[in-house]
Formats: structure tokens, C-alpha cells, sequence
């Protein structure tokens, strides 16, 4: 079973569909959640399919050329590039994995000829991000696939490089790469690597009412157990056995009564049941009759009866509860779908990506292929490929969604025009569409937009009674700056949509050192909100962005209940002791008090709590285990009783 952190982070496509020559396409650089975006016929199902092919032996999808001039011209590959934890793989292979390793690590541009430059250039950019996240000698980055024949490919990294490798560097210098016989060399390592992950491709236009039958492959495989397993465990042989008895007595009995008459199998042996006739009889007769329903106030529905947006909302759906509550675990299953947000209407889009992202916390990775921009501003970890295509050739800009704002300024200066449009803007556009168009109508969702991941836990820890009922989504987007962005969207189609908005969007943001000060309107449905410490009657206030006090600095960590943010606190300070191993002796002023007021403490030590939240990834950690500890008596804070009354 594969263990640790497993990735796909790039393949390479030769006369895949729409891929012509050799292409090397970037897909991560360290996260499993992994967009592709881009024009119609672009080439962002193709990967999907791809993989499909390499993984579940789907029939080859030739680029137009090799249709033309044949496969021995063209020699069609797929190969991806997988970052593997070393553990993962078996004594057998460890070898062999460390023999592509090295070519993928040590390798630089002069190892192949011009042909490859330009591609082998796009890997070597990649791989250097790729090392400023990860560990690479913790780690094997393996490139290996398949060519058209399903014989061994490495693309690019069959080189001198690969050459002196596998055959010393004593071998003869004009040798440039492997052939086919001595690539069969990685065949073990091919065949563990398809043994150890599964994979699922979700096509557009795919029969829901066919994939979502319990007998599918696709269905039993995010299960993570066959029919048949399933079977074995409730009907036993011990059972098998006692109907073939049963059934031989009624024979036996048959016999004698029709003296020298009986109903017999044509050999000598007479045959019984066995354990997979029975279990295939009842795949049929019980799985098989049954489709999949969605309940529909008092009625159940056929998935078939329902919309095209409903059935791909199905889909998602099944898929996110299998593997969240059936599976047991899906750290070797790769999740590949195909514009998941086909025929949903807009307000439902943000659902969908939500559930996706869900889904790829679950499993080992997810793939998907998207006209919808709306994610990008909201995911805080995950990677999207933007793919462009000038003059017959493709061009792949990964992002890295951590840095989306920063990388995406960059990409729009170094793209030189391949970009067709502002992704910063075609994401924003789509992510307030998704927002008015949910607010509008008879039941409409309400939002809280706030600054980061952190604020997402506390809030919906305190508002959990809220969310299903009250239909309250809860979305970060990454600083100040940024919800002073969606504010001016939102507030600018608030003016044309406020007699029909019945949803509320709130906006919470931080006061910071240097404030993010801008103009905000008193509307009915649409509020624009800072936290700000009042020291004056010593509880944490909710103020309009341009309103008084500007001071003091106010986080989110400030604004929490004291007596539980100093138990959580505790919590961290053996393996932080140099930042927080003071506060086992500090002493709390009061227990309904936020933090900064509850805390007798110095302001030296204020400076080494505020130094331990910059610390990585602590503010996602800590708001986990402050959420986790809360009881029913730790006082609500008071901004988030005044949170709760806007909702209600």
C-alpha cells in the first residue's frame, strides 16, 4: 500500500489527441488538488485520457498526424513524471527508481540534443520549483510510461545521460540512448507503479446513470473494495456450503424416488455450486436491479430523471462521500474529471470545487479540466496549468495557488501576449458571479468572506449550527487586500441586483499595521467588517473598514476566547518552548475575556507568541486544536455572537 505523499507533478505527451511532437506539461509543484484551464480543444481532457490510457489500458487517442502518417513515424508516448516517497516502493525496485532519479536530478539541458531542448528547459524550470518545496533526496522522481506498443518510455530522459547510467561511462560515447531491449530493464518498476495507484477518469459526457451502477469499476474502486469482497464477507462458504448440501439431499431424495432415473451433470463429478457462481448470481439479481436515487422531498428520483447539471452534481457528490466515509483510505487513488461544472448553474459552481477539493484531501491526487475561473481567488493550496497555443505550439503556465496573485502578475508580464485574457480578472468575475447569483431568490445561500484558512475554522466552528440550516458558505481569499477587491466587485452588482438579494454577505477583515482603507457603503444585505480591539470596554468590536478605531493591530488570534486560546496554547509549548514554553505559568485575568485582555502577560512575551504564529503552517494548526478543545462553556466571543445576529 502506498504510503507518505505521492504525486504525479508533470507528463510528458508525444501525439497524444491534440498534443503534436514532444510536449512536456507542468502539473504541480507540491500540492494533489490540480486544475487545468484553458480554451476549447486546448488539450486539457487530453491529459485526463491520457492518463486513462496508461493507467486502465483506454485505447490510444492518436494527435492527427500519426492518424495520417502512422505510428512508426510518429512513435506516440505518454510518460509521467512521479515523485514517489521511497518507502512506497518495494527492496525489488529501489534500483531502478534510483537509476531514473538520478537522470531526472542530476540532469541539465546539454544532456539532450536541440530536439528536446526546449522541452527538457520547461522541466528543468519546474523541477527547480519543485526543490525549493520538497525535499528531492527524501524522495524518487521517476519519469517511466508507455509507448504506443505498451513498451517502456522515458521521452526526454532516454539520454547519455540515462545511457551512462544504466551502461557506465565507459560506453561508447555515440550512444546517445537506451533501445528498446534495455529499457524492458524498468519494467518491474512500470508494473509496481500501476499496481500501486488506481486511477478514475470522469469524462464529460459520461452515462451516469452506467458509472454510478455499485457493479462499475469506477464505483467499486472508490470504495475501495469489489463486490465480490463484499460478498465473501456476508455470504461465507460455511453458507455455500450448507445450500449444497441442501440442494444434494433434494437431489439425492429425487433419485430414489424416481428409482433408475436422476438428475445429473454430464461428468462423473457432480458439479456444485462454487463461491463466485453464487456471488454472480446475486450481482445480478440484487446489484444489478438497483440504480442510484436521489431523494427529492418525499420521492426518489432516478439519477436518469434528473437535470445535466444534477446528474454532474451526483457524481461529485457520490464520489466525495465514498471516499470520506466508505474507504478506507485513498492515498493511492487518483481522481481524473472533465469540467465538472458542466450544465451547473453558477451558483452551484463554487459547491462543486469545493466538494473537488474536498475530494483531493481524501485521495492521492485529483485532476481536473475547467472553463470555470471562480477557484482560483479561494483555493489557499493546489496548482492550476493555464494552457495557451500559438502557432501550432503549446505553452503551459503552472501556478502554484499559495502565490496565485503573485505568480499570475508575473505570468502576465513574461507570457509575451500568449495569455488570451486576464485570469485574474476571469477568475474574479466568475467567483461574484457565483456569490450574487446564490444570494438571489427564495432560498438563497448567505456568505462570509473572510482573510485566511484559519478565520474559515474558527468561524465555522462557532457557526456550525448555522451552516446547514442558515445555507452559509465560508470562503477565504488571502489577505486584506483582497476582500477590499471583492467588496468593490460585490458592492458594484449589488447596485443593480439589491431588490432581489435576500442572501447576506459579510466581509471580515484584520486591522493591520498598515491599514487597507477604502469606502464602504451601508447596505441591507452587504457588510464590510473590521476587528478591532477596544481597550476602552476591553472586548474585540466589529467596525465598517473606514470607520474609528484604525488601531491597535488586530488578528484573529487576538480576538479568540482567552481562557481556551491559553489551554490550546499549552498544547504547542513542549515542541515550541522556546517561543510559548512560558505560558504553562501565566496567569488568566479572566475566562470570558478575548485573548488580549485575558492574558497577564509582558509585552516582550506578546512579541514571542506573535514570532510563534509566523512560525509555517501554525495559525492552520493551532485554529484546528482550538476548535477541537472548545466546550460548551468557553464563552462565545462577543463579535461572533454580533456575526451570528447579521445571519439570523
Amino acid at each position: 500500500m502506498v504510503q507518505g505523499f505521492n504525486i504525479i507533478i508533470g507528463i510528458i505527451l508525444k501525439y497524444y489527441k491534440t498534443y503534436k511532437g514532444i510536449n512536456y506539461i507542468p502539473i504541480t509543484d507540491m500540492d494533489n488538488f490540480c486544475g487545468l484551464v484553458g480554451e476549447n480543444g486546448i488539450g486539457k481532457s487530453s491529459v485526463l485520457e491520457a492518463l486513462d490510457t496508461f493507467f486502465n489500458g483506454r485505447a490510444w487517442n492518436y494527435n492527427t498526424t500519426t492518424k495520417k502518417r502512422g505510428v512508426d513515424y510518429s512513435e506516440p508516448q505518454i510518460v509521467p513524471l512521479f515523485l514517489i516517497d521511497r518507502e512506497s516502493l518495494s527492496a525489488s525496485v529501489q534500483d531502478l527508481a534510483r537509476e531514473l532519479h538520478e537522470v531526472t536530478i542530476g540532469g541539465v539541458e546539454t544532456d539532450v540534443n536541440s530536439a528536446n531542448k526546449a522541452n527538457y528547459k520547461i522541466f528543468a524550470e519546474h523541477r527547480n520549483r519543485l526543490s525549493e518545496r520538497v525535499n528531492l533526496e527524501e524522495k524518487y522522481l521517476i519519469p517511466i510510461g508507455i509507448n504506443h506498443c505498451g513498451d517502456i518510455a522515458t521521452s526526454i530522459f532516454n539520454n547519455r545521460r540515462l545511457v551512462e547510467v544504466v551502461l557506465g561511462q565507459s560506453s561508447n560515447s555515440e550512444t546517445t540512448s537506451l533501445d528498446e531491449v534495455d529499457l524492458q530493464r524498468y519494467q518491474p518498476l512500470l508494473q509496481e507503479l500501476k499496481t500501486l495507484i488506481e486511477y478514475i477518469y470522469i469524462p464529460k459526457e459520461i452515462d451516469s446513470n452506467s458509472f454510478t451502477k455499485l457493479e462499475t469499476k469506477e464505483i467499486q474502486v472508490l470504495m475501495g473494495e469489489t463486490l465480490i469482497e463484499i460478498l465473501s464477507t456476508r455470504v461465507t462458504a460455511a453458507q455455500i456450503q450448507e445450500i449444497n448440501s441442501s440442494l444434494i439431499e433434494f437431489i439425492d431424495t429425487l433419485s430414489d424416488e424416481l428409482e433408475d432415473y436422476s438428475y445429473r451433470t454430464p461428468t462423473d463429478r457432480q458439479q456444485r455450486l462454487k463461491k463466485n457462481d453464487v456471488y454472480n448470481l446475486i450481482i445480478q439479481a440484487f446489484f444489478n436491479t438497483r440504480r442510484l436515487h436521489k431523494k427529492q422531498g418525499a420521492n426518489w428520483l432516478e439519477i436518469s430523471a434528473l437535470s445535466s447539471g444534477e446528474k454532474q452534481k451526483a457524481i461529485v457528490d457520490i464520489a466525495h462521500s465514498l471516499l470520506n466515509k466508505h474507504r478506507s483510505k485513498g492515498s493511492n487513488l487518483i481522481v481524473g474529471i472533465d469540467e465538472p461544472e458542466t450544465s451547473l448553474h453558477m451558483s452551484a459552481c463554487f459547491d462543486q470545487f469545493d466538494a473537488l477539493y474536498d475530494i483531493s484531501r481524501q485521495c492521492m491526487q485529483i485532476f481536473f479540466a475547467s472553463h470555470w475561473y471562480g477557484f482560483l481567488p479561494t483555493v489557499e493550496q493546489g496548482s492550476t496549468t493555464v494552457i495557451t497555443k500559438k502557432e501550432d505550439h503549446h505553452f503551459f503556465d503552472q501556478i502554484n495557488l499559495s502565490e496565485y496573485r503573485e505568480q499570475v502578475k508575473r505570468l502576465a508580464t513574461s507570457s509575451r501576449g500568449r495569455l488570451p485574457y486576464d485570469i485574474r480578472l476571469k477568475s474574479m468575475n466568475d467567483f461574484i458571479q457565483s456569490i450574487i447569483t446564490s444570494v438571489i431568490g427564495d432560498n438563497p445561500f448567505s456568505w462570509i468572506i473572510c482573510e485566511g484558512s484559519s478565520e474559515k475554522v474558527y468561524l465555522s466552528s462557532y457557526l456550525k449550527d448555522l451552516l446547514q440550516d442558515k445555507r452559509i458558505r465560508i470562503v477565504p481569499v488571502g489577505g486584506a487586500k483582497e476582500i477590499k477587491r471583492v467588496y468593490n466587485h460585490l458592492s458594484t452588482s449589488y447596485e443593480d441586483f439589491k431588490k432581489e438579494v435576500s442572501g447576506k454577505m459579510i466581509l471580515i477583515s484584520d486591522t493591520d499595521e498598515e491599514l487597507v482603507n477604502y469606502k464602504v457603503s451601508e447596505y441591507e444585505n452587504l457588510k464590510c467588517k473590521r476587528l478591532v480591539l477596544s481597550s476602552e470596554d476591553k472586548i474585540t468590536r466589529l467596525v465598517n473598514i473606514d470607520s474609528n478605531p484604525v488601531s491597535p493591530a488586530t488578528e484573529i488570534e487576538d480576538c479568540l476566547n482567552g481562557k481556551l486560546f491559553l489551554e490550546t496554547l499549552r498544547l504547542f509549548s513542549e515542541d515550541y518552548s522556546e517561543l510559548v514554553g512560558f505560558v504553562n505559568d501565566i496567569d488568566l485575568v479572566s475566562d470570558e475575556l478575548d485573548v488580549k485582555f485575558a492574558l497577564d502577560i509582558k509585552s516582550s512575551e506578546w512579541e514571542k507568541i506573535k514570532r510563534f504564529f509566523d512560525c509555517e503552517g501554525v495559525k492552520y494548526r493551532f485554529a484546528r486544536k482550538y476548535v477541537d478543545t472548545m466546550k460548551q462553556d468557553h464563552a462565545i466571543p462577543s463579535w461572533v455572537l454580533e456575526v451570528r445576529k447579521m445571519l439570523e
